[in-house]
């Protein structure tokens, strides 16, 4: 652990984004791409020095037998013919790699149930090991009816949540592989037969991943052309095109970004701007992460120079190329600038490339030749003069408006009491403040939300719309930290809300760009 922390600080001293990860790390680095794993498909938090259940994944192994439920506490880990290991006090990450195995192979669990006493016997679960798809951190996507006035039929749209580029690293030439692109094209065949009229594609979340999804995804939404260019460090300038000339959308798009849209999302985005395919909403910029990593496993590295070792060392992640978008602009630094921009409190986190140390500079290439569309530029100023106007109108955004006002107050300030009265008053007010907001928000909200269907990848390819969405949990702050939780899966991303009014004003702009268009027609 502590050599990890070491080499890690030394890699920062190069860039901000080069890495070393250890063996845990990289694994866990695997499946954040691939969706998948093979284990028992349970979340793991540490609790008073036990591993602690959180909760189970649907449909994997632990909840299929029945022998494990939230709030258990492991004792001990076995595997076949070894004795168990007793994991009290153990690191999570460590209990982990325990759990986790090969497909087919059983761990033995020791446990005490929850609610159970301190000392009580623990009880055994067998289970056998299976790959488990985490399924919350696939693309997804939901249809909403927008109400347009009394004399007007709704609007149907659809909105499309993508958490990452994730794609199936490690699949075999010949066999199926696992793809957001694949996943993406899925999801709008189902939105276009159901005819919807217009796209928002949620990038909020989305961190980034594939450079090769970033570009077939990309290409979904345009014929053929340069979708980025990279730089190596000879000066030498490839581009990476989407050749594949079949269109899966071509209608009004809109894509929504924030603070935390980085890297893949930041060279999809810029692209459709530069192509004028889509209109960009949301924070003033993007995170500004326009550098290439490549992983070097040091296994290799450490054989071919014959050096011993009896464990896998992990990998280096090193920045290895600069990302440009098809204009020639880099995306380091300056990030995606939105076309329109919705108040937020991210935009004045310090989550951005400029916040880290020794960023590499913003610079440009020469541009690339594609086929400017222009579907957008033309429309923007009546766009935002539409949206700036309900903003100023709706309640919701003018709290969000004293929120930003005391987040600005607190930056300029850049102190804190530690006057523990004195906080305990803030406090107080924060969460007297927070509760009046709730009930007067509750209080103005309209007696029923706009008719939503979600869609999932398991019900893509069903006929008909599933069941109307009645009632949802309120979406999640967008964040890119570590979750506390560890184990077989990580923390499900925030799903849709009709409480997101974010969202709720982007699908207004789209609602107005499709009138625009459709009158242009």
């Amino acid at each position: 652990r502590v050599l990890e922390v070491y080499l890690d600080t030394l890699a920062h001293v190069y860039d901000p984004h080069s890495d070393y990860m250890g063996h845990a790390q990289l694994e866990s680095f695997g499946i954040a791409m691939n969706l998948s794993l093979i284990g028992i498909g349970a979340t793991l938090e540490n609790a008073d020095g036990y591993c602690k259940v959180r909760e189970l994944v649907p449909g994997g192994p632990a909840a299929r037998s029945g022998l494990l439920r939230p709030g258990d506490r492991i004792v001990t880990v076995g595997q076949a013919s070894k004795a168990p290991v007793d994991v009290v006090n153990m690191p999570l990450d460590h209990v982990v790699e325990l759990i986790r195995g090969t497909k087919g192979s059983t761990v033995v669990l020791q446990i005490l149930p929850a609610g159970a006493a301190e000392g009580s016997a623990p009880k055994t679960a067998a289970i056998v090991r299976d790959e488990v798809k985490l399924e919350d951190q696939e693309a997804k996507a939901h249809i909403v009816d927008l109400p347009m006035g009394k004399a007007a039929p709704p609007l149907r749209l659809g909105v499309i949540d993508l958490p990452s580029f994730y794609a199936d690293m490690g699949a075999h030439e010949g066999s199926a592989r696992r793809s957001a692109t694949a996943d993406v094209a899925r999801l709008l065949a189902k939105l276009k037969a159901e005819h919807v009229r217009g796209i928002v594609l949620d990038l909020r979340r989305n961190g980034g991943g594939s450079l090769e999804e970033a570009i077939t995804l990309t290409g979904l939404f345009i014929r053929t052309g340069p979708v980025v260019q990279t730089r190596d460090p000879s000066g030498e300038v490839d581009v990476g095109a989407d050749n594949d000339p079949s269109v899966a959308c071509d209608g009004p798009l809109v894509v929504l970004t924030s603070r935390f849209s980085a890297s893949a999302s930041e060279i999809m985005a810029g692209a459709l701007q530069d192509y004028g395919r889509a209109l960009v909403v949301g924070d003033s910029s993007t995170f500004g992460k326009g550098t290439v990593q490549n992983i070097v496993p040091l296994a290799r590295v450490m054989d071919q120079a014959g050096m011993g070792h009896s464990y896998d060392p992990g990998a280096l992640k090193v920045t290895t190329n600069k990302f440009y978008r098809p204009s020639g602009a880099s995306t380091q630094l300056r990030g995606v600038a939105a076309d329109i921009v919705l108040p937020s409190r991210t935009d004045f986190s310090a989550v951005s490339e400029s916040a880290l140390k020794d960023p590499l500079p913003w610079d440009v290439v020469p541009s690339a030749s594609y086929d400017h569309l222009d579907r957008v530029q033309a429309h923007v100023a009546d766009l935002r003069e539409k949206s700036t106007r309900r903003i100023a109108a709706e309640k919701s955004f003018g709290y969000l408006a004293g929120d930003i006002a005391r987040i600005k107050q607190n930056l300029a300030t850049k102190s804190a009491s530690l006057n523990e009265p004195e906080r305990r008053r803030e406090m107080a007010q924060d969460k007297a403040r927070s509760a009046e907001r709730e009930r007067q928000e509750r209080a103005a909200r309209p007696a029923s939300s706009p008719t939503t269907y979600e869609i999932t990848l398991r019900n893509a390819a069903s006929p008909g719309l599933p069941a109307r969405v009645r009632s949802a949990a309120r979406a999640s702050t967008p964040t890119t930290a570590a979750s506390s939780a560890q184990g077989d899966v990580r923390e499900p991303i925030g799903r849709w809300s009709p409480d997101d009014i974010t969202l709720n004003e982007a699908e207004r702009i789209l609602a107005d760009y499709v009138a625009i268009l459709e009158r242009h027609q």
